[in-house]
């Protein structure tokens, strides 16, 4: 009986922690099912983690102790603090970042700071179920510095190929030409990597930096690994076409992860060499448990579903309104409008631009079906209450400038970075140049060309407010959650992208050409007196 009563205070605290965990769990399930995430690893994660402590058991048993709930109470603020941002701001890392820190928090509460030394290694490797969306920005060097790997080792074989962004595009026959998007980066596997090395690093190595080494080595291996992949895509490429070569991309991580976990395995053996048997770790006593510290984490387990209950009751949030832009396209003096129209039938191609003073244009020529200037596809994919609209300014000297606006709505899922869906469309960007086109104004400038096509288009896109202009993605995420936390205030967020086939924004031409539009189009954009003062 005393030893069921010594374990009740974290059977409460966990049953009552499970109002902090099932959200989490939840956003966690539905990324690892979200196809376009490629995190299909997820579900290892906690399976690694349990065994990792089921190896530890009998270390674990003998460092249970008095429980120190003031030391874990830090852990559950923060942690508090995590769920509050992420349940009110919408943002599921931070609901799944609380979730961790609750976990840590409850061996220390529960059994004091040796059990907590034992646990905190597999509970912190649940945080690698968090989305990796974050790390995009360091997937583009990662990509070209395969792509270039790669492209040497294929002209040093014989098959003649240019690298061109992210791209290798064959030179001779047969032609080919592979396109290196950012779910190919290697990032989801160096992630991967990073949860089976830290976990079998934990089962047979012994020492600190032996760990560490085994866990670093996880960016080499799946950079090779990425390099074989795209050299095996390749030489099936040359020899039975572009269809087999896609095929066995595909489905390559049949062939790469063996590869990987020969890696592993060889390292981690010569790093065990020359390790004697581990040493019996010494039981210590089991210390009493005052009967304050039991009340205290009792008081706190709680607390945690009263917390829950107070965070997710939401006071009517204030919607703000998307008064402060021009409600359509206006005319510019020097440049004509043109609007471009989408067939709204699936899967049909047509779309064309009409003079924006012309009439609406009838049916689709191609199936009969109703035409809108938003794309099918666009409505399929964004939130319904986000609004989008399309303009193509033509000038006389044949640059023809195409604007997107897209208004997100109560939804933040509204507006996302180019960067994550121009490489699904078939093009290759170069390195991002933050730019201040005018004052206050900030851009994203790249240069881009889709498959097959040589010549460079400029693309460029700022994010804005009601308040001014960013390009910072970070910036306008962190912004909208506390607004939406703190201030229970949704800000009406815009991305403009402008392109231009004629002009690459990275060439001095291209940025003046940028400049003189935006010169002239950028008034229009905004409402009379919106307009947000240059900073």
């Amino acid at each position: 009986m005393r030893k069921v009563l010594r374990h009740l205070p974290f059977a409460v605290f966990m049953a009552c922690a499970l109002s902090w965990l099932i959200p989490a769990w939840r956003e966690t399930m539905g990324t690892m099912h979200d196809a376009s995430q490629h995190m299909e690893y997820v579900w290892l994660v906690p399976v690694l983690a349990a065994a990792v402590l089921w190896a530890r058991r009998r270390e674990l048993l003998a460092a249970l102790g008095a429980p120190a709930p003031l030391r874990a109470l830090p852990l559950i603020l923060l942690a508090a603090a995590f769920l509050f941002l992420g349940t009110r701001g919408g943002q599921m890392r931070f609901l799944q970042a609380s979730a961790v820190l609750l976990l840590l928090a409850a061996p220390l509460a529960c059994y004091g700071w040796r059990a907590f030394k034992v646990a905190w290694f597999p509970i912190v490797l649940l945080a690698f179920v968090m989305p990796v969306g974050f790390l995009d920005n360091f997937t583009v060097p990662l990509r070209r510095a395969s792509v270039t790997v790669t492209a040497v080792i294929l002209n040093g074989l014989g098959i003649e190929v240019q690298q061109r962004g992210t791209a290798i595009l064959a030179l001779g026959e047969p032609y080919f030409q592979l396109d290196v998007a950012d779910p190919c980066s290697g990032i989801r596997s160096l992630v991967a990597l990073f949860v089976g090395t830290a976990a079998y690093g934990a089962f047979v190595l012994r020492g600190v930096w032996r760990r560490w080494a085994l866990f670093l080595a996880s960016v080499p291996i799946a950079f090779v690994g990425n390099i074989l992949r795209l050299l095996l895509t390749a030489l099936t490429c040359q020899l039975y076409g572009q269809s087999a070569g896609m095929m066995l991309h595909d489905n390559a991580l049949f062939i790469v992860a063996p590869i990987y976990a020969l890696c592993v395995f060889g390292l981690a053996d010569w790093l065990r060499r020359g390790d004697g048997p581990a040493p019996e770790a010494p039981a210590a006593p089991a210390a009493p448990a005052g009967r304050w510290a039991v009340a205290l984490v009792l008081a706190l387990a709680l607390c945690l579903p009263a917390f829950q209950a107070w965070t997710a009751h939401r006071p009517e949030t204030v919607y703000e309104s998307d008064a402060f832009l021009a409600p359509d396209f206006r005319p510019v003096a020097g440049y004509s409008i043109r609007y471009p129209w989408f067939c709204q039938t699936r899967d049909c191609p047509w779309s064309a631009a009409f003079e924006a003073d012309g009439e609406r244009p009838g049916p689709c020529p191609l199936c009969g079906g109703e035409v809108d200037r938003m794309s099918r596809a666009e409505r399929d994919i964004l939130p319904n209450d986000t609004q989008t609209r399309k303009a193509i300014y033509a000038a006389p000297n044949g640059d023809a400038f195409t604007i997107a606006v897209v208004v997100a709505g109560r939804n933040r899922m509204s507006i996302h970075r180019p960067e994550l869906c121009l490489p699904a469309q078939g093009f290759v960007l170069s390195v991002r140049e933050a730019t201040q086109v005018l004052p206050g104004v900030p851009m994203a400038c790249f240069s881009i060309h889709q498959k097959g096509v040589t010549r460079n288009s400029g693309f460029a896109y700022v994010f804005l407010n009601s308040r001014g202009a960013t390009v910072s993605n970070l910036r306008r995420v962190v912004g909208d959650s506390l607004e939406r936390s703190l201030h229970n205030r949704i800000q009406r967020w815009v991305m403009v992208t402008i392109r231009c086939d004629t002009q690459d924004f990275r060439t001095p031409e291209g940025a003046a050409a940028l400049r003189r539009f935006m010169e002239a189009w950028w008034p229009t954009l905004w409402a009379e007196g919106s307009q947000p003062d240059a900073r």
